[in-house]
């Protein structure tokens, strides 16, 4: 599950960097914003998970939902940048993960 957390972290803020550098950030501002949010529940939680903390199953679950809509996001951009693709596959991984982790955390 860290794994996923971690790789999810690095697809994001590669995602969000690389949507600023694109002709029409306005256009990516959503992804951008959803991007810093799922890169940010998921180091949070990659603490809480490692240290084994009782309230991770709260903050899996909600990393799943964020890993969700960012996923989902980048995937309406995705066919046209590489970038958005390899991000939404991360989060998608990183959202199974949390929702696999959401049972043995509670």
């Amino acid at each position: 599950m860290l794994d996923a957390l971690n790789a999810c972290i690095a697809s994001c803020e590669h995602c969000a960097t690389a949507c600023l550098s694109e002709q029409d950030v306005k256009m990516m501002a959503r992804c951008i914003q959803l991007d810093r949010d799922c890169a940010d529940i998921c180091a949070l939680t990659a603490r809480f998970v490692a240290r084994g903390s009782e309230h991770a199953a709260h903050l899996l679950k909600e990393c799943a939902e964020i890993c969700k809509a960012c996923g989902d996001e980048c995937e309406k951009h995705g066919a046209h940048f590489a970038h958005c693709k390899e991000c939404a596959e991360a989060c998608r991984r990183c959202e199974q993960a949390c929702r696999q982790g959401m049972s043995t955390a509670a």
